[in-house]
């Protein structure tokens, strides 16, 4: 303990001494407030029987900074998340998007136990308990929970927010004696296993790969009509993958009447939810955009919109890429099927072809064809500013996007 000291200020009295605070490991300075002013003799009594009882109190374990319900630090978490949403209505370039904004206070919701799935550890709310009562087992506990009663996604980023809200708790001094971010165990996160990044597959691979699957495409199959249908769409969707560039989720989302062969554009508007498989809005606001259709690729969308139209393939959702049975499609079973198993089957490394590895191709085959930042964030959907913007693109610039974007493609370059 540190030297006592007296602060007198107009008709207040302070006794104030330093001591070593072992939860949080910080010199911190104890103030106590005395209403009227004591003799000097007086007062240091009263501090050394205040010291006293701080010094029994840590040794007891019973000390806590300001120990104050963690449902204190969900509230401060949610008013940070709040100023970060109004910075967005402020500048939609910065901020959370209002949809980000909800989803995160729908997660603190859930870590509050006032959401659908009611989480409570030994009959408690979580938010009810003292930061100084989150002990390693409770953490624990809580971590089990998120994990039987919600799904996979939701637990890592509920998990996230309760970190953030522990975080805050030890850094505003809310009496958390443990840190549980720091309980996590990350040697195996995908990001400490994480490989050497792939290479992208080059033209002189993926050109003739595609003349493959043409190839097959015509020849077909009149005995099976699985087959037949198995063979049409392993070359449309290698083909509408290299030569867009677009997202796994925005392809399997695109409807017929996004595509225009005439101008030879689809638009980017809507995508198809991995887990669940329903309709959303795209990644961000920044994804809705519109790209150039090469003249191959017009050609391939023709004919398998008139062997969709004549096989009579059930499409109620009018989408381009539909299964046998009219449903949205798998994006991990078409990465499996008919992106990664006939590459294998062709000879070639199946790690190097997927959505992303045919995205990363056409970055570079765009950039191979002229195409300046700009144009690039525009066509692959990382523009800066609201992609709203895209849709005031003359239709010279979208002429030329083709141009240029066939240029590349062409065989032989």
């Amino acid at each position: 303990m540190g030297e006592i000291f007296l602060a007198n200020s107009g008709k207040r009295s302070f006794q104030m001494f330093w001591y070593d605070c072992p939860i949080l490991n910080k010199r911190r300075k104890k103030q106590v407030e005395i209403t009227k002013k004591l003799p000097a003799a007086a007062a240091y009594a009263k501090a050394e029987k205040l010291q006293k009882e701080l010094e029994r109190s840590i040794d007891d374990g019973n000390y806590t900074a300001e120990d104050k319900p963690f449902g204190f630090a969900l509230d401060e978490l949610e008013k940070i998340y709040l100023s970060k949403w109004e910075l967005h209505q402020k500048d939609p370039t910065t901020g959370l998007r209002e949809r980000t904004y909800n989803e995160y206070i729908g997660f603190l919701n859930i870590i509050r136990g006032v959401s659908n799935h009611k989480i409570k550890i030994k009959n408690k709310k979580i938010s009810d308990y003292k930061c100084s009562q989150i002990t390693p087992d409770i953490a624990d506990q809580i971590s089990q929970a998120l994990v039987n009663q919600t799904n996979k996604n939701h637990n890592t980023k509920c998990w996230a927010k309760f970190e953030a809200a522990c975080k805050l708790a030890v850094v505003k001094n809310f009496g958390m004696k443990i840190n549980p971010c720091a309980m996590v165990d990350r040697s195996n996160h995908q990001s400490k296993q994480r490989k050497t990044k792939i290479i992208a597959p080059s033209k002189s691979q993926i050109d003739p790969f595609l003349d493959h699957l043409e190839e097959i495409k015509n020849k077909g199959s009149n005995s099976c009509p699985r087959k037949d249908y198995t063979s049409k769409f392993n070359y449309i969707i290698n083909l509408y993958s290299n030569h867009t560039g677009k997202r796994s989720n925005e392809i399997y989302g695109t409807r017929i009447q996004d595509v225009n062969l005439d101008k030879g554009i689809v638009e980017v508007n809507q995508v198809v939810c991995a887990k669940y498989g329903n309709i959303e809005p795209t990644k961000t606001d920044k994804s809705e955009r519109i790209v150039a259709l090469t003249d191959r690729l017009i050609k391939g969308l023709q004919e398998w919109l008139a062997y969709l139209k004549n096989k009579n393939i059930p499409n109620p959702n009018l989408i381009l890429f539909p299964t046998m049975n009219g449903s949205y499609r798998n994006a991990s079973n078409v990465l499996n099927r008919n992106i990664k198993k006939p590459a294998k089957e062709f000879g070639l490394d199946p790690s190097m072809f997927s959505v992303h590895q045919y995205r990363r191709h056409n970055n570079s085959r765009r950039k191979e064809a002229g195409h300046d930042g700009d144009r690039l964030r525009n066509q692959m959907g990382h523009e800066d500013e609201k992609m709203t913007k895209l849709y005031n693109t003359t239709w010279e610039d979208i002429k030329k996007d083709r141009q240029d974007i066939n240029q590349a493609f062409e065989k032989g370059n």
